[in-house]
């Protein structure tokens, strides 16, 4: 018997917002390009978008750890510098103002998906894992061999355990 029902995505599973907001958290973030393209071969937008990260660490009052832009996504680390400050409002805008930056560089339209995917690091253990995960990302994607030979990736601040 086909289906008959229309189709309703599912809703957002993400966990109580209040969990984003702690200080001494660091949330794993992954954002993709918007309807899986590859914005993220051009130094320029690249450049503009790590420094967009940069800026609004500063800004929102939150610390970037370790992240690294691959052509459709991009992984990072952050912690809010302190309680009530949220890592989801942190990367909303982030991607709004990545997005409002890449139009003067000749991008046309939408950047980044509208979800993301969030995870809570639980230990230190944990920690050091996802980082290693983060800058060995190209390298698994075979873009290049050694991770110090990618531009695109690294560590703003040191890990905070």
């Amino acid at each position: 018997m086909p289906w008959d029902k229309p189709y309703h995505p599912p809703k957002n599973q993400r966990l109580d917002p209040e969990l984003y907001t702690h200080a001494n958290r660091v949330y794993f973030m992954t954002v993709h390009a918007y309807m899986n393209q590859t914005p993220f071969v051009r130094a320029d937008l690249n450049q503009l978008v790590l420094d967009v990260l940069c800026e609004e660490q500063t800004r929102q009052n939150c610390t970037v750890f370790t992240f690294c832009l691959m052509p459709n996504h991009l992984h990072f680390l952050v912690s809010p510098g302190r309680d009530g400050i949220s890592a989801l409002t942190f990367t909303d805008q982030f991607k709004g103002k990545a997005t409002n930056a890449s139009w003067p560089v000749n991008w046309r339209g939408k950047l980044w998906q509208p979800r993301y995917y969030d995870h809570i690091v639980r230990t230190e253990e944990d920690l050091q894992a996802i980082s290693e995960y983060i800058l060995n990302n190209p390298i698994r994607k075979g873009l290049v061999s050694n991770r110090e030979d990618w531009q695109w990736g690294g560590q703003m601040n040191p890990l905070p355990y």
